[in-house]
């Protein structure tokens, strides 16, 4: 089934098999069968060991003895294993072994990637997989796709790459001499190659989801930055969109809903509320209050949101209007693009927040919505069977750091954006950076491009 959906993708995105002709790609995707049933990098595991709020609890040996972190280890940049000094207590009795500590996907990838001949991974005594399998000698295997299946409110997509350690390798510049019509041909080839994957897990999704419920997830996602992603998307499945229609006929009844479930719904009235906030606010109520006890025992908590530093033009209260009004309009939001920015008459089109009014503003701009066409409606259209997906039409979502990082580490100080203007080659970027600049890499990539050069 797997190697059936890999293929089905590919006619919408024609130029991804450019970029992955390089003969290490099943090493930097692993997504090739036969693993193509886990779409994600072996950095979400990295990154979701490191950090406690994702580490799930309740761990345990392929031999089903408990775990206890002590210390998830240090982790390595350089050379060698993942972390470094791992801490773990083992079993009932809670035996206290350290060592160092390696992440794969699959348990073979510690043959395969050749560290049982590599004297610096000498001291890994634990071995961090998704799927339990093989176990070497030595090495203590510790699974976590079970563990993860028994959370609801976890999804890797919640994990933000970027927001833990990582280096940009110095040194040459791989792609410098390349032409420029090849550059951004070739950019644009990886930037469909990462649309292509987003599609892959889309489709995968939609193997136990509906589309229009998928569809309301990733826009709230979306509507989260990555700052609050995670519980806005616990939002979209709380609160299922057959559901949400069910319960509210107006998207002013689906903002109450969806205000009330935030946990962001204020409680008592503040004096400098203007008398049209204190309206506001009472019809919210008037609504949230009359539904199931059932329903508000599942609201989140201001604690669960991430607001400190946070523009009141992104506020979740805001945001989700936004939200609301999406509820009725998928999915027509993925044919008509436009919609993400125009929205009926509302109080927040006239506030900035609960005590101040402001000019008329738009709840999502234009920088979002280029986004949220780009990396949600194009791969979701495609996971859904639309092949005509208009690649060459996609509006360009403004620069940042991963983009300009990776642009010169692969062109050098002086190279131009031109090569990188398009919404493709920026995607194409992205792609690049996680790909080859996270794992140090661009050895692979450098002689990639010498064998396109002197074949």
């Amino acid at each position: 089934m797997h190697s059936i959906l890999f293929h089905s993708l590919e006619a919408g995105f024609p130029r991804a098999a450019d970029y992955r002709q390089e003969p290490r790609a099943a090493a930097l995707h692993e997504t090739a069968p036969p693993f193509r049933h886990f779409p994600y990098r072996e950095r979400h595991l990295q990154c979701l060991w490191a950090d406690p709020r994702h580490r799930p609890a309740g761990l345990k040996t392929s031999a089903g003895e408990p775990i206890h972190v002590e210390h998830p280890g240090s982790w390595n940049l350089e050379a060698g294993p993942d972390f470094l000094n791992a801490v773990l207590l083992v079993g009932k009795e809670q035996r206290r072994i350290s060592g160092d500590l390696e992440i794969h996907i699959h348990p073979n990838g510690w043959r395969q990637h050749g560290h049982a001949a590599d004297p610096n991974f000498g001291q890994v005594r634990f071995h961090i997989v998704y799927f339990q399998g093989p176990e070497f000698p030595g090495l203590l295997q510790i699974p976590l796709q079970e563990t993860l299946a028994t959370n609801p409110r976890f999804s890797f997509e919640n994990i933000d790459l970027t927001a833990y350690p990582y280096s940009i390798p110095a040194g040459e510049f791989p792609l410098e001499g390349m032409h420029p019509d090849r550059k951004i041909q070739w950019l644009e080839s990886a930037g469909e190659e990462r649309l292509r994957l987003k599609a892959e897990r889309f489709a995968l999704a939609l193997q136990h989801k509906e589309p229009d419920q998928l569809l309301w997830e990733e826009l709230l996602a979306a509507l989260g930055y990555k700052n609050n992603k995670a519980p806005f998307r616990h939002l979209a499945t709380t609160l299922p969109l057959t559901r949400l229609r069910s319960l509210a006929e107006t998207p002013a009844e689906a903002y109450a809903l969806l205000l009330g479930l935030s946990g962001l719904l204020p409680t008592h009235p503040d004096p400098k509320w203007t008398p049209e906030t204190k309206t506001f606010i009472r019809t919210v109520w008037d609504f949230w209050w009359k539904q199931s006890e059932e329903l508000k025992e599942l609201a989140l908590d201001k604690s669960d949101w991430n607001l400190a530093g946070l523009r009141p033009a992104n506020h979740p209260i805001r945001r989700l209007m936004a939200a609301a009004h999406y509820a009725f309009g998928i999915p027509g939001l993925a044919t008509h693009a436009k919609r993400l920015t125009e929205f009926p008459d509302n109080f927040w089109n006239t506030h900035i927040s609960w005590k101040s009014k402001c000019t008329p503003t738009a709840l999502v701009g234009p920088a979002r919505a280029n986004a949220i066409v780009t990396n949600i409606l194009v791969p979701w259209r495609a996971a859904t069977g639309a092949t005509e997906l208009h690649l060459d039409r996609l509006p360009a979502e403004p620069s940042n750091s991963i983009i300009r990082q990776t642009a010169h580490a692969l062109f050098g100080p002086d190279h131009t954006p031109k090569v990188y203007q398009s919404a493709l080659a920026r995607q194409g970027l992205i792609q690049i950076f996680h790909d080859y600049l996270i794992p140090h890499r661009l050895d692979a990539l450098r002689e990639r491009i010498e064998q396109e050069r002197h074949p």
